[in-house]
């Protein structure tokens, strides 16, 4: 009987309080034209940058220059035969071990030993194995050997892992767009280009 009462009690007060005066009024913006309009701040650090709508200026420091040159960025083309490539060079793993792992397999690479880049990318893989730059490495040697169907996988797994890393992302889903190109799927590419777009 006492703790009927008492959640009767506690019910009755909680009303009384939810009844009371402190209701919630929003605010009214009076647009009758008599105030004049809020005074808008300039200079508060904030930039925008509009995306594809017009040529974008971005500043580029040449090798051995100690200048820099303006070049405009033009918007992409929808189609993927035009699929923009990643650059090579990639924000470096923390681990030394997998940095030198990784700059052994594009230098195997370019020198076309494959299997050698290969073997050197999986013990790269088997130290960090949430690195997407390892990933990226491992499925573009994969595009490279024409293997399409296990350079998409790999690529995938790297999204996978790279959340939170725009750029690691950017290149992931261009490389993907560049895969479904070889492999012949453009609408697959297509797709990925704009998953690309994303980040």
């Amino acid at each position: 009987m006492y703790r009927m009462r008492l959640g009767f009690l506690a019910g009755v007060a909680l009303l009384a309080g939810c009844a009371g005066p402190g209701v919630y009024q929003p605010p009214v913006e009076d647009r009758s034209g008599s105030a004049p309009p809020p005074r808008v701040e300039r200079g508060t650090g904030v930039t925008v940058t509009p995306v594809y709508d017009e040529p974008v200026i971005s500043r580029q420091r040449l090798e051995g220059d100690a200048g820099l040159s303006v070049q405009p960025l033009s918007p992409p083309d929808d189609s993927p035969a035009s699929i923009p490539t990643p650059e090579a060079a990639a924000p470096a793993s923390n681990n030394p071990a997998v940095v030198a792992l990784l700059d052994s397999a594009r230098q195997q690479q370019a020198s076309g030993s494959l299997g050698a880049a290969q073997s050197s990318l999986e013990r790269a893989q088997r130290i960090a194995p949430r690195d997407p730059q390892v990933y990226y490495q491992l499925a573009e040697l994969q595009r490279q050997m024409q293997k399409y169907d296990e350079a998409e996988q790999l690529a995938r797994r790297g999204v996978a892992v790279a959340g939170g890393q725009p750029d690691a992302l950017r290149r992931l889903w261009l490389l993907i767009a560049n895969i479904r190109k070889d492999a012949g799927d453009l609408n697959g590419a297509r797709d990925a280009l704009e998953q690309a777009r994303r980040y």
